[in-house]
Order: structure tokens, then C-alpha cells, then sequence
């Protein structure tokens, strides 16, 4: 999801982050997932090897990322090798910075965007004060895959690295094939979120994702999905997702009032719970019928949905 620091709602002392906040969890011998308790339960992940460690994308707060470089360094198992980010989206890239003598890895969307965004970034300041936002520095991976996928093999992991496209265009997934472990980041999260990206695009990931062989899912939000959950798990997502647009479907073929229809279709109703991510799930929600809608349409009407309507940090 879009994070901006300039826009969350917490006093300064939180904005500077507080690492004590960060959960830590080991997920098997060789790999740690770090959740920010202080913005949307985002995820990190580090993979240690017999050659050093790969992380996959920072967490939102600068502070926190400290917090977990500090941690991987007092492992004492070497120096961390790769940085992998899986999408755009600040609240997994805005630790790019702390990365020292680390080589940063994406998908080409991923890198143009970030260059598209640090453009927009200096032209903005130079027509205006600086913001706290701007106190972040954007820094860019260097190693990129644009065709099929990247395979990463390192003291003794393979880490395959699968184009995800949904959520935003740029997304991407890891696959750590001797741990069975699927570092899925937002392509999976407690709700499928596509504002920014595409409907379809992000079924066909989904169904792609049945295909591997999968103990463990790492989500980009959330909670660790293990065994006995994974299959359930996505394809409750690929049911969420046909769902709203079946629904869509049926009130934009009825001529039904489209404020009112929203309000009525709660995300209860398409199949998810509304209380994950501390009840964030709802704005995404409402978030994605507003978005596919206006794809269905081919609308670009400002729609006014329930006071649930997804702020402009996500």
C-alpha cells in the first residue's frame, strides 16, 4: 500500500519511528519476517545463507529499518548482500537509503517509477518549502529484470523472484524453493488491494501463485499465513475479487444508484472480515469498488462513498 510519512496521523516522537515497536517472528531456521506495529502491519523480510543475507523490502519508519539492520547484524551471519524490493509503494521502500554497500534489486517498472517519482520530487521543491516527506531520500535499485524472472541462487538458497502484476504493474513475489516459503508482499494481504493496479492482472497472479508448492506465506501486511491456511487464503482472494465485480456487475446492469449501492455492499458481504489490519480492511475495500467501477464504466466520476473512504496515505 502508498505510504507517505508527511501524511500519517502520529505525533512527531512516532513519525521518527520507535524500533521497540517492530515484532519480530522466525518463520523457519533461515528466515525472519519484521512487522511495523506502527503503520498497516507491514512486512520485511530477511533470508540469511551460507553467503549472506537478502532482504526484502524496509519497513515504513526509518527507525524501524534501523531496528532491523541492528538485528541482523548482531546474527553474526555476514553482511547482507541484496536488497529486493517488491514494489514502489513507500511504506515497503522508504529504508532503501539505510542500505549501505547494499546491491538493491526490483523489477524494471519498479526502478522507472522511482525515478519518475524522484523527478517529480525535485521539480516539486524547488516551488516549494520542503516537507517532512522530502527528508526521506528515494534511492533507486540498480539491478533489474523486465522479461520472466530473476533467480537469485546464494549460499545454498534459490530465490525466485515471479512478476505479480496486480496490485501496482511493478509487483513481484519471491519464492525460496528449499524452504517452500512464498514472500508474497502485497500481492498477498488479509484483502487483495488494486487501486493503482489491475483487477484481472491481480486474478491471474493469484491463480499463478496456486501453482507452487507452498508452506509458508509471508504477506506484504498482516499475519503469517502458514500450511494449512495458504491454499484457502488465496483462493479466498480470487473469490473476493470475482465477487465485487460480480455484484458490480449486477447494480451498474440494474441502474441503481451507485452512492447508495456502495454503502450497501459492505466487505462483509463480498466475503472478508472487517476487522483486519485494525479495521483498515474496510477503506481498502470500499477503496477497490470505487476503482472498479470506474474501470467497468470508463468513468471517471469523483464518487462519494461512506465516511470509510481510504485516506490519502494508502
Amino acid at each position: 500500500m502508498r505510504c507517505s510519512l508527511q501524511r500519517l496521523t502520529r505525533r512527531d516522537s512516532i513519525l521518527r519511528g520507535d524500533p521497540s515497536s517492530m515484532r519480530r517472528e522466525r518463520v523457519s531456521d533461515d528466515i525472519y519476517v519484521f512487522t511495523s506495529d506502527l503503520y498497516a502491519q507491514v512486512t520485511a523480510t530477511a533470508v540469511i545463507t551460507g553467503e549472506g543475507i537478502v532482504v526484502f523490502d524496509t519497513l515504513p519508519f526509518p527507525e524501524e529499518t534501523r531496528g532491523m539492520l541492528s538485528f541482523l547484524k548482531g546474527l553474526g551471519r555476514g553482511p547482507i548482500r541484496y536488497l529486493v524490493n517488491t514494489h514502489w509503494h513507500g511504506d515497503h521502500s522508504n529504508g532503501n537509503f539505510l542500505f549501505e554497500n547494499v546491491q538493491l534489486v526490483c523489477h524494471q517498472l519498479c526502478a522507472q517509477t522511482m525515478l519518475d517519482m524522484l523527478k517529480l520530487r525535485t521539480s516539486q521543491i524547488r516551488d516549494r518549502r520542503p516537507s517532512d516527506e522530502d527528508d526521506v531520500p528515494i534511492r533507486v535499485p540498480d539491478i533489474t529484470f523486465d522479461e520472466g524472472e530473476l533467480c537469485l541462487h546464494l549460499g545454498g538458497k534459490s530465490l525466485q523472484m515471479i512478476p505479480t502484476p496486480g496490485h501496482t504493474p511493478d509487483s513481484i513475489v519471491a519464492y525460496i524453493r528449499e524452504d517452500k516459503v512464498l514472500i508474497a508482499a502485497d500481492t498477498m494481504m488479509p484483502i487483495p488491494y488494486f487501486v493503482g493496479g489491475n483487477h484481472m492482472d491481480f486474478i491471474r497472479s493469484l491463480e499463478t501463485l496456486l501453482q507452487l508448492s507452498i508452506d509458508t506465506v509471508i504477506q506484504g501486511h498482516g499475519e503469517v499465513l502458514l500450511r494449512g491456511e495458504v491454499r484457502e487464503a488465496i483462493q479466498s482472494n480470487i473469490r473476493y475479487l470475482n465477487t465485487i465485480q460480480q455484484r458490480l456487475g449486477e447494480i451498474i446492469r440494474a441502474g441503481q444508484n451507485i452512492e447508495e449501492a456502495l454503502r450497501k455492499l459492505d466487505i462483509e458481504s463480498c466475503g472478508k472480515s472487517r476487522i483486519s489490519l485494525n479495521g483498515m480492511v474496510q477503506d481498502l475495500h470500499y477503496a477497490n469498488l470505487r476503482a472498479l467501477y470506474q474501470e467497468m464504466t470508463k468513468s471517471n466520476d469523483n464518487l462519494v462513498v461512506p465516511d470509510r473512504q481510504l485516506h490519502k496515505r494508502i
